[in-house]
């Protein structure tokens, strides 16, 4: 017998009517007097895990922001201010922002195209990944960190894989935050078919203002920039291999910048990129097709049904632009961390 998760279909208002109070009570504590703790603190509450750096909030990991995921939102600078596009998880909070793409919502992970079923999109027949635990919760003087199982459910709610995934916090001295977000996934009904495609998989939808062509969308006003380990700049990164990619520019009266690193021992290391110029920013190993690498299929890997993946991604949030950052550098000692053995 079969069951439908009918949360999966959730309506726009109750989603954002749930989301929003949670936010409002995690952006009122950013705003409140000013706080002695220090440190990295992290604290769970049912599905939800808050992280606090130095007593002001950094980000929250939640179901209540997203219909069919859990997701990062909001994330924010040392400034106060969000490293993601604010709509639709606050649709009024930002007057003038895009309106493209709902499904893009914070920081998250999931794929387009699992046993050909859609886990990446809201709307229509669409899988759902669901938190179910939280646990390992720890805080530190500079790290903190907190492991989520995971459940992925086709539409009719058959359980198709699970996945764990631990998250540790590092604050910098500098003001910049690293989130690594390591996960391992394994099947639980036979073989799962992770499908060529390009929407996918761990990324971000970075704020408008970082946004590199205007054009594609009419009420984008960005001046970003994008560059990637090998050199190449903007537009031209997108669906091509890399260590890293670093998204940068304007947010609100400072130049700041996001980060994705690729761990060394993940599978097909370095990993294509599906980051775009109107500010979608992702690391996508599965697109290989879609990105003009290979014949259709090309990006296709199937975990055996007594098998299961594993990837590593490290997110750093930084002030300035690559080069100010030393994005190269902090990837050096990243990949020195994590080398094959």
């Amino acid at each position: 017998m079969t069951r439908t998760h009918t949360s999966t279909h959730l309506s726009p208002n109750r989603i954002t009517r749930r989301c929003l109070f949670a936010v409002t009570v995690a952006m009122a504590a950013f705003a409140g007097p000013a706080s002695a703790q220090t440190g990295v603190s992290v604290k769970a509450t049912g599905q939800d895990v808050e992280i606090k750096i130095d007593g002001s909030l950094f980000t929250r990991y939640t179901m209540q922001c997203a219909p069919n995921k859990p997701v990062f939102y909001p994330i924010l600078n040392a400034e106060g201010n969000h490293f993601t596009r604010r709509w639709p998880v606050e649709p009024n909070a930002a007057p003038g922002e895009s309106t493209d793409h709902p499904h893009h919502r914070g920081l998250w992970f999931t794929h387009s195209k699992v046993n050909g079923i859609d886990f990446w999109s809201e709307q229509g027949t669409v899988g759902k990944t669901t938190t179910t635990r939280i646990s390992a919760v720890k805080s530190g003087a500079t790290k903190g960190s907190f492991t989520a199982d995971t459940e992925w459910h086709l539409p009719t709610g058959e359980l198709i894989a699970k996945d764990r995934r631990i998250v540790t916090i590092q604050a910098l001295p500098d003001g910049g935050r690293l989130l690594d977000f390591d996960i391992t996934i394994t099947p639980t009904a036979g073989p799962l078919l992770f499908g060529d495609n390009k929407d996918g998989v761990f990324g971000l939808r970075v704020p408008d203002s970082l946004a590199i062509n205007p054009a594609v969308k009419p009420k984008v006003t960005g001046t970003g920039h994008i560059i990637n380990s090998n050199g190449v700049k903007d537009t031209d990164a997108w669906g091509k291999h890399a260590d890293w990619v670093d998204y940068y520019g304007p947010i609100a009266s400072s130049t700041w910048g996001v980060a994705i690193f690729d761990a060394p021992t993940n599978f097909r290391h370095p990993q294509t990129w599906h980051a775009r110029d109107y500010s979608l920013f992702t690391v996508n190993p599965f697109g290989l097709h879609d990105f003009n690498l290979g014949d259709k299929g090309a990006g296709d890997l199937t975990v055996p049904a007594d098998g299961k993946l594993h990837a590593l991604y490290r997110v750093y949030f930084h002030k300035g632009d690559a080069a100010a950052a030393k994005v190269a550098d902090q990837y050096t000692a990243f990949s020195k961390e994590h080398a094959k053995r």
